[in-house]
């Protein structure tokens, strides 16, 4: 089967240059604080004096601010910073991500106080502890969502994304009511809420990650919004002239991704898609959650044939258990592609058979992520894309190095299974696999981003191009 473009897959587009001081500036200013952090943490003694806590409490704002700060030099030093925006936005991204890390103070704060076993001891006594703790949930909460509309202020548009990747796009249309939504797989409103609110990543983010691999990822944005949601590149038209725009792009796209939706919008958007393009070059995502309309319902049956019925997401057990069991074999959702004859192949998304490619994310609490893109890998092999998955992200080997790194997690995520289990091995030396993991996140950031692709992430697999 040939490439969905006809041609060849697309080289990868040039990473931007890193800066090597910057990037030693960063990490020092994170070490300075860190150690800081652990040096004003022998400060406390129980009971604590109003001047020692005052110290502790100015400590704590000035560390956290510290931190913040060599993290931020660290991401520039890494050519991370994709703010493009007005000045005024790139701004209230900056002051945003401040914000969030005085939020943080508190918990610091706390965290050293309880590490002291007299102060710990009596916060239970007191009672104090689960008052606070639930606290600092909620800052935790609140910090995060800064973080994330910290990164709507910061984020870049459609022209912007396609004038620094050169690649042909992949368009990405869906009803507005999807924007936003963490959850694809649950009923539950109140779940999807929740979800909604604290999950690290929401299902577009985790589509367009993937998508990138083939090609800058570009939607229409809702008319009206402050700012975008995050995910697909947003390019914003006037009423009268989204469809012409929605026409462009699908004749530049390498490939169409439609999520099935309800709005009008999008049905016009399916018959085009259904009427202009190779059906190579387009692909229908149901995933369960989305409000499907009737009418575009009727359109795809007689188009998609079977597999209509084999990509739709599997409803829970009727029964009681239902509502405490989610089985992880369940369908939450399906993507149709088509073959070179025009035929639809239903590729179903579950929670379960886990691959170990996607392991981190699970830890990090991307429960979408996983099925999605066991489900992609293969959309990708079906229409001889040239390639099986997103290029690994270095910001989250470092961050599974961090947090996860004794046990190699860093190691399942970037395809070197041999060095996991080498880390695995060595548990029972637990000081041993932590430093080294420590190590290895120093060397992700350190060398630029080809040579972390070249020496630390293993060689992603070419689609065969008779799969």
């Amino acid at each position: 089967m040939n490439s969905v473009s006809g041609t060849a897959p697309s080289p990868p587009v040039p990473a931007r240059a890193e800066d090597r001081r910057l990037k030693m500036l960063g990490l020092t200013l994170i070490l300075i604080a860190v150690g800081a952090m652990v040096w004003l943490s022998s400060w406390v003694q129980w009971p604590i004096a109003p001047v020692r806590f005052a110290g502790l409490a100015l400590g704590s704002v000035l560390l956290v601010n510290l931190l913040a700060i060599g993290l931020l030099v660290t991401a520039a030093g890494c050519a991370k910073t994709h703010t493009a925006g007005p000045p005024e936005r790139r701004r209230w991204a900056l002051l945003l991500r401040l914000t969030l890390a005085n939020i943080l103070a508190p918990a610091l704060l706390f965290a050293m106080i309880t590490d002291d076993p007299t102060a710990d001891a009596e916060f239970k006594r007191q009672g104090w502890d689960t008052a606070l703790s639930v606290v600092l949930m909620v800052l935790v909460v609140v910090a995060w969502r800064l973080w994330r509309r910290s990164r709507q202020y910061g984020a870049i548009d459609a022209d912007e994304a396609m004038r620094r990747d050169p690649r042909p796009p992949v368009l990405y249309l869906r009803s507005f009511a999807d924007d936003g939504e963490a959850l694809f797989g649950e009923p539950s409103k109140w779940l999807r809420r929740g979800a909604n609110l604290a999950a690290p990543v929401n299902a577009e983010q985790e589509i367009a990650d993937i998508l990138d691999a083939i090609g800058p990822v570009v939607a229409i944005g809702k008319p009206g919004e402050p700012l975008p949601e995050l995910g697909a590149a947003r390019l914003y038209v006037a009423d009268d002239q989204w469809q012409a725009k929605v026409g462009e792009l699908m004749r530049k796209a390498r490939l169409v991704v439609l999520r099935v939706g309800s709005t009008p919008g999008l049905l016009w958007e399916i018959e085009q898609a259904l009427e202009r393009l190779p059906r190579q070059r387009v692909v229908f995502a149901l995933l369960g959650g989305s409000v499907v309309a009737p009418a575009v319902l009727a359109r795809l049956a007689p188009v998609l044939g079977p597999s209509f019925e084999a990509a739709l997401p599997e409803a829970l057990p009727a029964r009681w258990t239902g509502g405490l069991y989610r089985d992880p074999r369940r369908r939450i959702g399906g993507l149709v592609c088509f073959a070179a004859d025009g035929s639809a192949h239903a590729v179903a998304v579950r929670r379960w058979p886990l691959q170990w490619q996607d392991f981190g994310f699970m830890l990090l609490a991307r429960g979408q992520a996983a099925p999605l893109r066991r489900a992609w890998r293969e959309v990708f092999s079906r229409l001889g894309l040239g390639t099986r998955d997103a290029a690994r992200s270095r910001g989250l080997a470092v961050t599974l190095a961090l947090v996860f790194g004794w046990f190699g997690a860093h190691w399942f995520y970037l395809g070197r299974r041999r060095r996991g289990i080498v880390y695995l091995l060595m548990l029972p030396l637990f000081l041993a696999p932590m430093f080294l993991a420590f190590f290895d996140a120093y060397r992700f950031l350190w060398v630029d981003r080809g040579e972390f692709d070249t020496r630390f992430s293993a060689p992603r697999v070419a689609a065969a191009p008779g799969a």
